[in-house]
């Protein structure tokens, strides 16, 4: 999969064969809010199906915070969007999180793109970036082990699993994947 990768200031845009990944604005709040507003789509995130009702304020400050990460630590998650249609889609990217010191891989996509490959595609490109242009040494992934598509997605990035435990008030399956090993 070819990947163009384009430096804008302080954060990056990729695109992909069919998306780009691009950083939020925090004009994104209102499609991005629409797409949390789907009980399926939070089914497996933290406070699940319940955090619809809270969809707008939950994007406005989840935005806010990605669109941050870039200028805190160098890299967040990415809006991502069909190249064919502009449609936005939901998010993809990398995120640190300093409590764990891990940096995290994560998608989260609209029910209507799922099935498609975007997941795979979207986080196999924000893997690249991460040990290509950040350099980390290391990835994880949570997933909530029902979850089977996301486990599935986190599988074709060559992740290992490594246990179940508790993360993000959800008890989930932890995977690794140490830079080299992909």
């Amino acid at each position: 999969m070819a990947v163009e990768r384009v430096k804008l200031g302080e954060a990056w845009r990729l695109v992909t064969d069919r998306l780009q990944l691009r950083p939020f604005e925090l004009t994104d709040t209102g499609w991005y809010a629409a797409i949390r507003a789907k009980p399926e789509v939070v089914r497996y995130l933290p406070g699940g199906e319940a955090t619809t009702a809270r969809a707008q304020p939950i994007a406005v400050a989840t935005v806010a915070h990605f669109a941050k990460a870039w200028t805190a630590v160098g890299y967040g998650p990415w809006a991502v969007v069909e190249r064919r249609t502009g449609r936005p889609i939901g998010h993809a990217g990398v995120r640190h999180i300093a409590e764990m010191g891990e940096t995290e891989v994560l998608y989260m996509l609209d029910s209507s793109a799922w099935g498609l490959g975007y997941a795979t595609e979207a986080a196999l490109a924000a893997r690249d970036f991460a040990f290509e242009v950040l350099q980390l040494g290391r990835l994880a992934a949570f997933v909530v082990p029902e979850n089977l598509a996301s486990v599935a997605v986190i599988e074709k990035l060559g992740m290992t699993f490594e246990g179940i435990g508790p993360a993000f008030g959800l008890e989930v399956a932890r995977y690794g994947l140490a830079n080299g090993a992909g």
